[in-house]
């Protein structure tokens, strides 16, 4: 099975978490890039998510979008803002096609587990096959193992 890791990372936790799962899946990697950057203090951060969340907001790339159809699966990487996986990684979700894909949600979350974003993502994106998500915070190498 050919295996893309996608992830979007503010602080760099998420896109450490990225690196080491592709590197153990063999997989190929991609950075979900915002035209307008996310670094910015945590209050600003939780302040931005929150105005995107209730506009519904889709942040714009600046990035090529992927061509996901070579790839039978689809690991998608993110912290959690309020709860939620951030709208930039929605832009990204409605942008491509993942009907049908083997796809898993993996997060850098102190405080929250994976399963309410997981659970909102199969339900505004019923096509895709999503697996069990998994928090990728401090995860052993057999953990990922597991995982996948």
């Amino acid at each position: 099975m050919s295996t893309l890791v996608i992830y979007f990372s503010q602080t760099g936790t998420t896109k450490a978490a990225a690196e080491k799962i592709a590197w153990m899946k063999g997989a190929d990697l991609i950075e979900i890039r915002p035209e307008k950057s996310y670094e910015m203090c945590c209050w600003k951060t939780v302040f931005t998510s929150l105005k995107e969340i209730f506009t519904k907001a889709r942040p714009k790339l600046a990035m090529e979008i992927p061509d996901v159809e070579k790839y039978d699966r689809v690991l998608i990487g993110c912290p959690i803002w309020c709860g939620l996986v951030p709208n930039v990684v929605l832009t990204l979700l409605d942008t491509v096609h993942l009907d049908g894909k083997h796809t898993a949600l993996f997060t850098t979350s102190g405080a929250t587990k994976p399963i309410k974003p997981a659970s909102k993502l199969k339900k505004a994106y019923p096509e895709v096959r999503w697996h069990k998500p998994l928090n990728a915070n401090g995860v052993t190498e057999e953990e990922i193992r597991n995982w996948m």
